[in-house]
Parts: C-alpha cells; structure tokens; sequence
C-alpha cells in the first residue's frame, strides 16, 4: 500500500504512514464505520458518547430520587435503579477523562515527530568548529610511514642468542 499523503511504499493500512505519519485507512472501504476513519475521530466519539451517558444516567438518577424521596413507600428496586445510575455516571466520568488525556497525549505524539523534522532541517550552524590537527598528524605521512625507522635496532650479538 502506498500513502496518500507522502507516495512511501510498502505501508500497513489501518497504521501510521512510517516517513510522514498520516493515517492510512483500510483497503477498499466503501463506508465510513462508526467513530470515524482516524484514532483521532474515534476518540472524539467516544468523548462525546461518555458526555451525554454521563447526563443520561445523572438525569435518570435524579429523576428516580425526586419523584419517589418522602412520597410514601416506595420498593427498595427504585432506590438501587438510582444508585446504579450513580455508578454509571461515576463511570463514564472516569471514562471521558481517560480519553481526554489519551486524545492529548495522541495529539503531542503526532505533534513530536514533526518538531524532530524542523530541527533536523534547520540550518544551524556546527556547534563546534572543525579541529586543528597539523600539530598532530603531517599532511604528507600517514600513520604507519616510516615505523620501522622508530625502533632501536638490536645489536647482533643478542640475536644470535635469543635463537
């Protein structure tokens, strides 16, 4: 598969583009699923969904409690209906925080790759000047020249002896 975006080859679908990261979509779909295309647009439902389930069950919860609190006897279901009302909409607070902080840490990861390339690219100059190494090495000799000139020659005697 090749991305729309970048024309790099050989790309997963349903995954991030390696060299430029858009998101590549299966092949051959047809129609747009539920959440949409992106993990971006799936998270944004699924913001959405927990906001409006959180007010669903806090209405229901509320509505159980005022119509029936201090109207005479009332079965114990109605009061453990509205409790887990309660509890679904503690949940999906729970859960409209966690994607938030997902969507964000999403977005920052996306966002990342993008300053690495700007910084890559810019034209700073070389942090530290070209080193200075004529006092060093001589332009015309290389390391391994003339070596043998270094050592000390032995003297005959020591060997013949050392045989």
């Amino acid at each position: 598969m090749y991305c729309s975006e970048c024309g790099a080859e050989n790309q997963s679908p349903k995954a991030y583009c390696t060299r430029c990261g858009e998101w590549l979509p299966p092949k051959g779909r047809s129609r747009k699923g539920f959440g949409g295309d992106t993990p971006q647009q799936s998270l944004s439902t699924a913001l959405f969904m927990s906001a409006i389930s959180t007010a669903a069950a806090l209405f229901s919860a509320i509505a159980l409690y005022a119509t029936h609190l201090g109207g005479g006897p009332v079965k114990w279901s109605v009061f453990v209906a509205a409790a887990f009302c309660l509890c679904i909409a503690a949940w999906q607070i729970s859960n409209f925080f966690i994607t938030l902080r997902l969507k964000q840490r999403l977005k920052s990861s996306r966002e990342a790759p993008a300053k690495t390339q700007e910084l890559n690219h810019s034209n700073a100059p070389a942090a530290l000047n070209p080193a200075e190494t004529s006092a060093f090495i001589h332009a015309r000799q290389s390391v391994t020249e003339n070596t043998t000139e270094l050592l000390d020659p032995i003297p005959a005697r020591q060997r013949d002896t050392k045989r």
